[in-house]
């Protein structure tokens, strides 16, 4: 626990390094965050903040920088989020409301949104669908390897797959499982992962089928501006970030797991430091996220930038327009426009 003097002064260090990326010493500091304290009792707390691990002397000069840990704290203990300008929710609002028609339109236009306005690489995924309540599954017969998985959940998502199986199906086999799933749905309105574990323990033959039909419910992934995290020269191993950023399933299963593992409040923001992130040449990056719902299923809205970032106003942003998705993506209009869609 940290006392108010040493948060005082760990918050006027971390501070001035994320405005200047450069180090302050305790003239500097006492002057220009008008800090009422001798420049001999701030070398102290600066020594004890040294000694706990909150910030470190650089080898160029005899002031301070953050540490991961200063971070940390900085970020859960003494940051405030900065409210957005009523202009600034205003250009937010116009952006929604120009074109409110389609789930993937919405997602595709806040992602480019958000690296428009913080200039790093923006991340947003689609809700995860597995978790909604699902309506109907269409299991059609193309050839004895071959089906057509159709499914329908309640809000009148539609996802459709071709599946090539490795051992062969029936039509009148294919028939009987997509009856007897549809009875369940029905019956029951259980939830796609109760699905999967009634095919895995009364059709063990067609589990990978089961795997296959509901790969692809998963949410899809939206990035723009991904170029945005190779323009430090810093960066370690670019080619295996640059890889990485290709393959967007991978990218999404990471990111996933990474906010899955964390207990996200809704409508918190959240930040993850370089340190923490299980990629390798993103060490000095951080993720800013926070989570959205639509109906039980959640996605997630974040952008990735330099770990030096105006934290306080990229984090008030982040909170702003994950809001305003929310809203967008369970509003009538967006409902109604899916339902005509479908029909």
């Amino acid at each position: 626990m940290l006392t108010d003097r040493e948060k005082l002064v760990l918050n006027a260090i971390i501070d001035f390094y994320l405005r200047f990326g450069e180090t302050i010493g305790s003239r500097t500091l006492v002057k220009r965050y008008n800090i009422d304290l001798s420049s001999a009792t701030i070398r102290n707390v600066m020594s004890d903040l040294e000694d706990r691990g909150f910030i470190e002397k650089t080898h160029s000069s005899s002031g301070r920088i953050p540490t991961d840990l200063g971070y940390k704290y900085y970020l859960s203990e003494l940051l405030k989020i900065e409210k957005l300008s009523r202009e600034e929710k205003n250009r937010i609002n116009i952006e929604y409301e120009k074109k409110v028609n389609e789930l993937d339109n919405i997602l595709q236009q806040t992602s480019s949104l958000l690296s428009r306005l913080t200039s790093y690489a923006s991340i947003v995924i689609e809700p995860d669908y597995r978790k909604e309540r699902i309506k109907k599954i269409e299991l059609v017969h193309i050839d004895d390897y071959i089906i057509l998985a159709i499914i329908v959940t309640e809000d009148l998502s539609v996802v459709t797959k071709k599946i090539k199986l490795e051992e062969s199906i029936t039509k009148d086999e294919l028939k009987k499982l997509s009856q007897t799933l549809n009875e369940k749905i029905k019956t029951n309105s259980i939830k796609s992962y109760e699905i999967e574990e009634f095919i895995k323990t009364n059709y063990q033959k067609y589990a990978d089928l089961e795997k296959e039909i509901y790969q692809d419910i998963e949410g899809r992934l939206f990035v723009d501006n991904s170029s945005s995290i190779f323009k430090d020269k810093n960066v370690s191993d670019v080619l295996d970030v640059l890889e990485l950023f290709n393959k967007k399933k991978d990218v999404k299963e990471i990111f996933e797991e990474m906010v899955n593992s964390r207990h996200t409040e809704d409508g918190e923001v959240n930040v993850i430091l370089g340190d923490e992130l299980p990629i390798k040449g993103l060490e000095d990056y951080s993720f800013v996220y926070s989570v959205y719902k639509q109906g039980d299923a959640k996605g997630v809205i974040g952008v990735i930038g330099p770990k030096r970032m105006p934290y306080s106003k990229t984090m008030g942003l982040i909170q702003y327009v994950s809001s305003e998705v929310e809203k967008v993506v369970n509003s009538e209009k967006l409902l109604s426009n899916n339902k005509n869609k479908k029909r």
